[in-house]
């Protein structure tokens, strides 16, 4: 069974999944610049910089102001915490399809047709880093397009700026594809690999996120990919260029070797 086969498969059975998350994505893209747009006119922005809550303009400095402008607001349409955890939960999602075969049987007929087991990992592997970015790019459409028709004449969004954090975006997600690809690997039930995969997403963005007032969440937030998407600090222009991609893409290919290795060895 050739490789091509396997994905035309899974992605046919992840199809709805896929469909939703573009549609959803993409319109949340737009309606977000609809809603900055007519703030931006209304020169409401000024006033929206006094509902920045405290403990974060404590926690990031003058950074959290930048969210109260159009630029900020646009941005935060690629490090909104539903739409990285959705994004990640995608990728976790199509990753753990090896599981769910294991679980059903499935695996067995398809490594009687003499299929190598590694093809089932690169499946899902490409699969879910190819959604990620399927999807990113439906966003940036719906930004893009957003930006033409609705605010044609704000200026403030550069498309290198979104392009820089829709990139990071993609980072984490497959990320995060690759440690649900590992821990499908490991799992002889799909629901095992799948809610042990969106723990670790939902604490490890809850933990990132106290991890601007409170310093023992800061100490265990470098074990999770969020902390390594810097998006204020990609929005204000002060972040490291390749540091935290270098750190993602490291972790990905980890991960990735370790549910190759796992897979390999397993007793199916």
């Amino acid at each position: 069974m050739r490789l091509r086969t396997l994905l035309l498969r899974s992605a046919a059975q992840s199809k709805y999944v896929l469909l939703g998350g573009i549609v959803v994505l993409s319109l949340f893209q737009f309606l977000l610049i609809a809603q900055a747009a007519e703030i931006e006119r209304s020169n409401a922005f000024g006033r929206m910089a006094e509902f920045v809550p405290a403990f974060l303009q404590r926690g990031l400095g003058q950074q959290a102001l930048l969210l109260a402008t159009f630029k900020g607001t646009v941005s935060f349409g690629y490090f909104h915490p539903v739409i990285v955890c959705l994004l990640s939960l995608i990728a976790i999602y199509i990753a753990t399809e090896p599981a769910h075969e294991v679980e059903s049987g499935l695996v067995d007929l398809v490594l009687a047709r003499s299929v190598p087991r590694h093809r089932l990992i690169t499946r899902s592997l490409l699969l879910a880093m190819g959604s990620v970015a399927a999807i990113t790019g439906f966003m940036l459409c719906g930004t893009f397009i957003g930006l033409r028709w609705l605010a044609p004449e704000i200026e403030s969004v550069t498309f290198r700026l979104i392009g820089r954090l829709a990139v990071n975006l993609v980072a984490v997600a497959w990320c995060c594809g690759a440690i649900g690809v590992f821990l499908a690997a490991l799992s002889r039930r799909w629901t095992t690999a799948f809610t042990t995969g969106a723990l670790i997403v939902i604490v490890g963005y809850l933990i990132d996120f106290l991890a601007l007032g409170w310093p023992p969440a800061r100490a265990l937030s470098w074990f999770f990919p969020f902390q390594y998407f810097p998006a204020l600090l990609i929005l204000g222009g002060t972040a490291a260029p390749w540091r935290d991609l270098v750190v993602l893409s490291s972790a990905t290919a980890g991960f990735a070797v370790l549910a190759y290795w796992r897979f390999e060895k397993r007793d199916l």
